[in-house]
């Protein structure tokens, strides 16, 4: 596999997810259904006949409450979210807000907005809502463009990442050999900081565009590149090293011999790797915004830790 294939993959690039709104016209349920002798074929029960189209009416009708009960949610969730952000206390807060829910910005957001504005009660919270529904996209846009910046940069920085790893033909032979994955993580330390999520963000682009062209090799580089990145964020210094640092710390393909060898050697039992284990992984959640990559990646770490030992 050469190092010349990163360039074929994607730099990611953010984008704020559109709706369409608008659903297909039910069948009119206003039509009545005929209940008379003369609306049936001869010899027909009238019941049979009547019983046929009231099953067709109740089925549409059951179709549409669902529907109705969908928008209903999404609408009470968009008002929610209008809600927070119109009771932001200042435009750092509103700023932060609109950056944590970027992805929800979407087509029915802002139809929602519009129609909020139409239906107030008041010119002052009419004025109120376009003032907000501008400020939004003035911070929305920001966000986006800040991003893109960010995506651009951690694109590069994730394909220095992945050369180190290379040899002097910049082929990459897998499984990596021990010093091929120790040149991976001091390149991973050099770039480990406050743009994680986004080198995040773009190894997983690359693996998304790697799986749809088929290319193996490049999924299990890159998965190799996240679980360095994993033991380097969830290892926690210690002397001597608890069992769940121990397995952390060593390549991924070592990590069933090395519980083994902590059970055997009874420095740890299942019950206490997996109490340390869950501990870990709650405190892994709880420190990391939730949904994120950085989440994901850690979270992925503890449990393949966990399903090694219950195997």
């Amino acid at each position: 596999m050469s190092a010349a294939m990163i360039s074929a993959l994607p730099t990611a690039s953010p984008r704020v997810k559109t709706c369409h709104i608008g659903t297909r016209p039910l069948r009119s349920l206003t039509r009545s259904v005929p209940s008379t002798s003369q609306d049936k074929p001869h010899g027909l029960p009238a019941h049979q006949k009547c019983g046929c189209k009231r099953h067709k009416v109740l089925t549409h009708a059951q179709g549409h409450s669902g529907a109705s009960t969908k928008v209903l949610k999404e609408t009470a969730a968009l008002d929610q979210l209008i809600d927070l952000f119109l009771g932001a206390r200042s435009q750092q807060e509103l700023a932060k807000l609109v950056a944590d829910n970027i992805l929800s910005l979407d087509q029915k957001f802002w139809l929602r907005l519009a129609t909020r504005s139409d239906t107030a009660t008041s010119e002052e919270d009419k004025q109120k809502i376009g003032s907000l529904a501008s400020t939004i996209m003035t911070m929305a846009n920001a966000v986006v463009k800040q991003t893109e910046g960010q995506l651009s940069q951690s694109a590069s920085t994730l394909q220095s990442i992945l050369i180190a790893a290379a040899d002097e033909n910049g082929e990459w032979h897998l499984p990596l050999t021990a010093k091929q994955s120790a040149s991976m993580q001091q390149a991973l330390d050099r770039h480990l900081g406050p743009g994680d999520e986004a080198l995040l963000s773009t190894a997983f682009s690359y693996m998304r565009k790697a799986a749809d062209d088929k290319q193996d090799g490049m999924i299990s580089l890159l998965q190799k590149m996240l679980q360095l990145y994993a033991a380097k964020a969830l290892y926690r210094a210690g002397s001597p090293p608890s069992p769940v640092d121990e397995v952390i710390s060593a390549g991924e393909e070592q990590w069933e011999q090395v519980i083994k060898h902590l059970l055997e050697s009874e420095i740890t039992t299942e019950n206490g790797f997996l109490e340390d284990l869950q501990k870990r992984m709650e405190s892994t959640v709880l420190g990391q915004s939730s949904g994120s990559y950085t989440q994901r990646v850690q979270v992925s770490s503890h449990a393949t830790s966990c399903l090694l030992l219950l195997a």
